[in-house]
């Protein structure tokens, strides 16, 4: 051990003095530095005796000398070979740490296993997981600092090497198929700077720019950014909220790849924040229905799309949308999936191809456990004031149909041009409270009064479900809408009941005030009468009527095929704008008699479910 000495290492001189180096001249007349040892630096044997002693005097002999120069006195005169077999280091911290071996470690043994016990707790509680990262927060920060400015070697090395062990502080989500691969090491945080001059943070394959796209609650902003080189909406929460993070990513991994939910495409986080990398979308319904609606908004940023018919009706694109988003709580809701939060803001609209609307922000969503219905009456998380169902005000047990109340609101929204069946902004969860729903403004519509009264039920039970929704006659194509009467006129034709046709004749007055004669054109009255006499007070007789003439259309002279319009748009469009009521009539009616017959399955597929 005392080879590692730097006095046995060379040919240096080493004496043991109280003065300053000196230079020694060795007996071949050569001239060698020699190393000065101080009283502190104590070099023993191993019975603790000191091997060098001070010398007096100089003494320059060839037999006290050895090859490296080291000077004994005449009593401990020995050759270097003697001197190793008794000599330990000459380094004081070292002998202090051989001397004082047990001793160190005992009071280290005890630390070792308390530091063990907390790492243990840490991953078995949450709280302590916190107190944890807070612990450690400084050392990792340091970590960061190093790593950011990329200027040692080793630091590179290390990133290479956690890169290469798959450990890395982001999630990068595939098809549902493919799963979702994370890790837990330690991503960094690198400033960059983008194109336009702004300034911004990469994590991973995340770059996080500055520009501001959207804000929500509990301090929740959304950013413009990239994934991997593809657009993203980069959705940033505080790190004390990751519980709605994890809670959002799982359902959107559950409900991976439909066309009708926002794409996740990651989840990155740093010292402060989580960030969801999700599908970037043109702008929320919201913001759609205000671009078409408030004259002061530039034409630049509005997208060029009709959603309003001159007549106050929703254009097929604005029916399409809407479909998008019942479409949407289907398949949440056959995954078992409670959305909670269903209004237009959280409702997106996509940035490629055909308009479409996606269901986003389900950081508070719930899913049901298996061959359950509803969740605890305690259940956690709140929707958006005047979007919530009447239950989930009271904090009652929460299930599916509250989404479908939310539905009837925003269906509502679309058709009014951004109005709220429940009134002002506030007075709306006290008017949900109390039942004060007020659909007089969409009366012209009777397929929207129909379904949008049912999903606005106070009583849970009393709301249709999703699937019955995305069914009902106010989504239907006008191929289908004449498809179904003239099925229904074929029915009645050949039923032998009298309940049926009985219930048919009933709804007269509602469907077409008692005679519809009065409401067609004289020149179609003249046509059907010279082929057979019509009933103008049967419902039976006034379907008879459509479903001859749409059989018949091609046969029809010039003239009333321009009365009529082209088959099936135009001629759907003049009886029902005759007959606004008789489609949803007829509907009501078969739907209690033959919604489970194998005809009229295609027209109610789901409705019981």
């Amino acid at each position: 051990m005392l080879e590692q000495s730097s006095c046995l290492r060379g040919n240096i001189s080493c004496i043991r003095t109280n003065g300053v180096p000196l230079k020694l001249t060795l007996p071949d007349s050569s001239t060698a530095n020699a190393l000065v040892l101080l009283d502190v630096n104590k070099v023993t044997t191993r019975d603790d005796a000191d091997a060098l002693r001070l010398l007096g005097t100089l003494v320059n002999s060839r037999q006290t000398g050895s090859r490296s120069g080291v000077v004994l006195d005449s009593t401990q005169n020995r050759t270097v070979g003697g001197a190793l077999d008794h000599l330990v280091s000459a380094d004081p911290q070292t002998n202090r740490f051989t001397n004082n071996a047990y001793g160190f470690l005992f009071p280290v043994l005890p630390l070792l296993v308390v530091l063990a016990w907390l790492v243990r707790l840490a991953y078995s509680s949450k709280s302590c997981r916190q107190f944890m990262s807070l612990l450690m927060k400084p050392f990792v920060r340091e970590k960061k600092l190093m790593d950011l400015r990329g200027k040692s070697e080793g630091a590179s090395k290390r990133r290479k090497t956690r890169k290469k062990d798959g450990t890395s502080n982001s999630t990068e989500i595939g098809s549902a198929s493919d799963k979702e691969s994370s890790g837990t090491g330690g991503s960094t945080e690198t400033l960059y700077a983008l194109p336009d001059g702004l300034d911004g943070c990469q994590i991973g394959k995340l770059r996080v720019h500055k520009k501001e796209i959207g804000k929500g609650s509990n301090g929740t902003v959304v950013f413009e950014g990239s994934y991997d080189g593809r657009e993203v909406a980069v959705k940033r929460l505080l790190l004390s909220h990751t519980d709605i993070a994890q809670k959002e990513i799982q359902n959107l991994i559950a409900s991976d790849r439909d066309p009708n939910i926002v794409r996740l495409y990651g989840c990155d986080q740093d010292d402060n924040f989580v960030y969801i990398s999700l599908e970037r979308c043109r702008c929320s319904l919201a913001d759609l229905i205000q671009q078409h609606t408030d004259p002061s908004l530039s034409d630049v940023d509005r997208i060029d799309v009709e959603l309003w018919t001159q007549d106050g009706l929703p254009s097929v694109q604005l029916l399409k949308l809407m479909r998008d988003v019942v479409a949407g709580i289907v398949h949440l809701h056959s995954l078992g999936i409670i959305h909670r939060d269903l209004k237009p803001q959280n409702v997106l609209i996509s940035k490629e191809g055909p308009l479409s609307a996606k269901l986003s922000d389900m950081g508070i969503s719930k899913r049901l456990q298996e061959d359950m219905a509803s969740l605890s009456h305690h259940g956690t998380g709140f929707g958006s004031s005047g979007w919530q169902a009447p239950e989930q005000l009271r904090h009652e047990s929460q299930t599916r149909a509250m989404d479908l109340f939310s539905l009837g609101c925003l269906i509502f929204y679309c058709i009014t041009k951004g109005k709220h069946p429940f009134g002002e902004y506030y007075e709306r969860d006290m008017n949900i409270i109390k039942g004060n729903f007020d659909l007089f403004v969409v009366d012209h519509i009777p397929e929207a009064v129909h379904l949008i009264s049912q999903l606005l039920q106070p009583k849970p039970e009393d709301r249709p479900t999703a699937v019955y929704a995305i069914n009902h006659p106010i989504f239907w194509s006008p191929e289908l809408r004449l498809l179904f009467l003239r099925d229904t006129s074929d029915r009645v034709e050949k039923t032998t009941g009298t309940d049926l046709l009985n219930a048919l004749e009933s709804i007269g007055h509602e469907a077409f005030g008692g005679k519809w004669r009065e409401k067609l054109d004289d020149g179609l009255v003249a046509d059907v009468g010279r082929y057979r006499k019509y009933n103008f007070e049967s419902t039976r007789d006034l379907l008879r009527l459509i479903r001859n003439k749409s059989g018949h259309y091609r046969e029809l002279p010039a003239d009333l095929k321009e009365l009529l319009g082209s088959l099936p748009e135009g001629f759907d469009r003049y009886f029902s704008s005759r007959f606004p009521k008789l489609l949803i009539e007829v509907y009501k009616v078969m739907y209690v008699h033959c919604k489970d017959e194998e005809a009229f399955r295609k027209y109610f597929l789901g409705s019981s479910v």
